[in-house]
């Protein structure tokens, strides 16, 4: 066979793929309940409504170092056809009952979806002719760089790790927050880039579907939540590429109980949110002034957040009395 062939049959072959299963991402990923991890951990994938997938799976890595590269989970999705809203939601009926009809429910019940990692790992969608297989290490040298089958091609991943300097994320996109390891992570509604990290927010969970302020991704936004098999929040058209994340200025601070915020632009709307140090929001207000009477709050440390259309601005704060 002539080297331009298999060139040609190369392309020919990726052709069919991007045609057959366009733009499938992952779009939901759950590991970490604030109870119990059973049953409602779930991952959640985002395609071209009534496409039928073929040769796909979703398959998670083990990152850390110690066992990186071997395939602790692995779904194969051939002959799925999404439905009207393009989502796929792989899940357990016991956690989760009301999925909207129009989402491609998979049981994890019929085939035993292992428990996900709380540590370092590495999620990935990947077309395979040739079968993907669970408890494989696909990176037998530990280089970083999964030695897939003939053909195999990754379409998305995405993954974070606990700490450990030695894990290997597999894919090149890592997800940070200020603090402690994702409980969950949610794709922007707006962005469908794969391999991104900024299609992406992530964080620490306080309830079932609420994010801990103190443990989150920078680009955090307004409204953020987990939506199992419903359409990612928020959605009204603002997505992470608009978002300006910085520091607020606060003074006095610490603060005897009203502050000031400085640079403020009265000339648009800002919301000021207080949120205590386990995560529950204790003040919001719109503001209309630069100065806010915290004094109903006890002494203590706070988490402030200043939010505008286009800009997120955030600060601790320490009352004393």
């Amino acid at each position: 066979m002539s080297r331009f062939f298999k060139f040609f049959s190369a392309f020919i072959v990726c052709l069919n793929v991007n045609s057959l299963n366009a733009q499938l991402l992952l779009n939901e990923l759950y590991v970490n309940s604030p109870g119990a991890d059973e049953p409602f951990e779930f991952i959640e994938l985002k395609g071209t409504p009534g496409s039928t997938l073929n040769n796909i799976y979703v398959v998670v890595f083990e990152s850390d170092s110690g066992s990186a590269g071997n395939a602790d989970v692995v779904i194969p999705l051939n002959g799925v056809t999404l439905g009207s809203n393009g989502l796929l939601f792989i899940g357990t009926s016991l956690g989760y009952q009301n999925i909207p009809s129009e989402t491609v429910y998979k049981d994890t019940l019929l085939f035993g979806l292992p428990l996900l990692e709380n540590g370092s790992i590495s999620f990935t969608v990947m077309f395979s002719p040739i079968p993907m297989l669970k408890d494989v290490d696909y990176d037998t040298n530990n280089d970083g760089v999964l030695d897939l089958p003939n053909g195999a091609q990754l379409q998305d991943a995405v993954g974070w790790t606990n700490g450990d300097l030695t894990a290997l994320i597999y894919g090149g996109v890592i997800l940070t927050q200020s603090a402690g390891t994702p409980d969950a992570a949610v794709r922007f509604f707006d962005n469908n880039t794969p391999f991104s990290a900024a299609a992406w927010y992530n964080g620490d969970l306080v309830d079932a579907d609420s994010f801990d302020p103190l443990e989150v991704s920078s680009n955090m936004p307004l409204g953020s939540g987990v939506t199992p098999g419903n359409i990612n929040i928020p959605n009204n058209g603002t997505g992470i590429n608009d978002l300006i994340v910085s520091n607020l200025t606060i003074y006095p601070n610490p603060s005897e109980g009203v502050i000031n915020i400085g640079s403020l632009n009265l000339d648009e709307l800002a919301l000021l949110s207080v949120y205590s140090v386990d995560g529950r929001l204790v003040r919001q207000l719109e503001l209309t002034n630069s100065t806010v009477d915290l004094t109903n709050l006890d002494s203590g440390l706070y988490w402030v957040e200043l939010r505008t259309k286009r800009e997120v601005k955030r600060a601790q704060l320490v009352l004393s009395y």
